[in-house]
């Protein structure tokens, strides 16, 4: 195998019809195989960076940021282990920050848009680091996090149109029936939907931010905007102060 100097990680595959998109170090793949080579045995399993048996992707490029594969389903846990071992934990950070209009409707319902890198840059300056190509407490501590990000929803139709101002008015930068949810804790329709994966069902919506993140901001003493807009901060031992 060639190139791991110049992309080192590429993607592989693992779920079946829930795919999710990991990270395959093709340094440690590329001395597996040469060593199975040499001994004469079969073509050793593919594991992922985080530990998952998968199928390697190679024809879709490295596991880097800008990858048009990498835009959802994309391994938290595998994304923090090559952030570290590249160098490029801002980057990392910046996947999981709202972009203007989800900021907008975070603040509008009484949250802090800014919560959740909060909570990175807490955890970053306390967790032990561990090696830097491979998963530990500091690495499995952000993806935790990552994973509990606030969604923003939208209307059915704002989902099925270029913006908002196609459906609500010229006026209109974003929907006046968008919702902020947990991405983890909010149940939405799998591949078995088609055309609708990913829509939230109703029977199960959790607010943002959900408990994970809150637990987490009172472990490190981070402020969280209350419902109203009163800010509540909580201590380490998981009793808010006003």
């Amino acid at each position: 195998m060639t190139g791991h100097e110049q992309a080192r990680f590429a993607i592989g595959a693992a779920g079946g019809s829930w795919r999710r998109w990991h990270a395959v170090d093709l340094a440690v793949l590329g001395s597996r195989l040469d060593a199975a080579a040499a001994e004469g045995r079969s073509r050793p399993e593919v594991y992922s960076v985080c530990g998952q048996r998968c199928g390697l992707a190679q024809k879709l490029g490295p596991f880097a940021y800008g990858s048009r594969w990498l835009t959802s389903r994309r391994c938290e846990r595998c994304g923090w282990v090559v952030a570290f071992n590249r160098g490029t934990v801002e980057q990392e950070i910046d996947q999981y920050a709202p972009d203007v209009a989800e900021r907008e409707v975070i603040a509008a319902a009484g949250g802090d848009p800014d919560l959740l890198r909060r909570i990175f840059t807490a955890i970053l300056a306390d967790a032990p680091p561990g090696r830097d190509d491979e998963p530990g407490h500091r690495s499995d501590l952000l993806a935790h996090a990552a994973r509990h990000r606030p969604v923003v929803i939208v209307c059915e139709e704002c989902g099925e149109s270029p913006g908002p101002a196609t459906v609500h008015g010229p006026e209109a930068t974003v929907c006046p029936h968008a919702t902020v949810v947990c991405g983890a804790c909010t149940f939405r329709a799998g591949p078995w939907a088609g055309e609708w994966e990913g829509m939230t069902t109703g029977e199960c919506v959790v607010a943002a931010p959900c408990s994970v993140l809150t637990s987490l901001a009172s472990h490190y003493g981070i402020a969280v905007e209350a419902a109203g807009g009163r800010t509540a901060r909580t201590a380490g031992n998981g009793r808010s102060a006003q």
